[in-house]
């Protein structure tokens, strides 16, 4: 359902839960701004809500800025999105390795340049042993983030960093909270509020790229996720864990 709130109430929300300092607020059923806080620096925040005002099937964006996931099958074709209940604000995405949902070249997320200073915050679940990927940041320049999932790893590669952050999860196929976060200097990876991996960052290199990016989910290039997602939270600031209670 889309987050009808406008941007100064939300503005005035956020303000009183204390910005990069709150953490998640357990609600019964939460809207998204309950869930996480909405700012201006969020570019995106998708929780698999379908909207129903586009040309083609597409997700809902309770960010600001609205920028709609497109759903498309392996030939770039229009499809329905597989969704079902269960998420821990809105539906759950149900991919099973033929189909991904992207972000438009028009869309303010492909035309923004996200910088140094970003957080990533996911919630997928698989219960495939070989590794797909699950949200992915490109330009036609080439890809700079691919974060792959199996029901025992994580991967999250970063090329411009020629860094591979590889973790072993317990085997399964519950959810993961993952949450990858960049303070300009350094690079933490965590998943269910345990930092797993971390590094320093190449002083001069540009952590993800310079060039503005789209968001790619359940897809990138020739490879396919199968699994779940249950949401996808893009910031351009470095924030605290999310998912994490103080």
């Amino acid at each position: 359902m889309k987050n009808t709130l406008p941007v100064v109430l939300l503005a005035a929300a956020l303000a009183a839960c204390g910005g990069d300092d709150t953490r998640y607020v357990e609600r019964d059923v939460p809207a998204p701004v309950e869930y996480m806080p909405v700012d201006g620096f969020v570019l995106g925040f998708w929780v698999m809500e379908e909207q129903e005002n586009c040309d083609s099937p597409c997700i809902d964006d309770a960010s600001a800025y609205g920028d709609a996931l497109y759903v498309l099958d392996s030939a770039g074709e229009p499809v329905a999105p597989a969704l079902e209940d269960g998420g821990a604000i809105g539906r759950v995405a149900v991919f099973d390795g033929d189909t991904r949902f992207a972000t438009r070249a028009t869309s303010a997320l492909n035309n923004t340049v996200i910088g140094e200073r970003f957080s990533l915050h996911l919630r997928a679940r698989t219960d495939q042993a070989d590794t797909g990927p699950v949200v992915s940041l490109a330009s036609a320049n080439g890809t700079a983030l691919t974060v792959t999932l199996s029901n025992d790893r994580l991967l999250v590669d970063l090329p411009a960093q020629s860094q591979r952050m590889l973790t072993s999860l317990e085997s399964g196929g519950g959810w993961r909270e993952i949450q990858l976060a960049s303070d300009g200097e350094r690079v933490t990876l965590a998943v269910d509020c345990d930092v797993v991996a971390a590094f320093g960052a190449e002083p001069g290199v540009p952590v993800l790229s310079t060039d503005a990016l789209g968001v790619s989910v359940g897809g990138e290039g020739d490879a396919y996720f199968s699994g779940a997602v249950d949401l996808v939270r893009l910031s351009r600031q470095h924030e605290g864990n999310l998912f994490c209670e103080e």
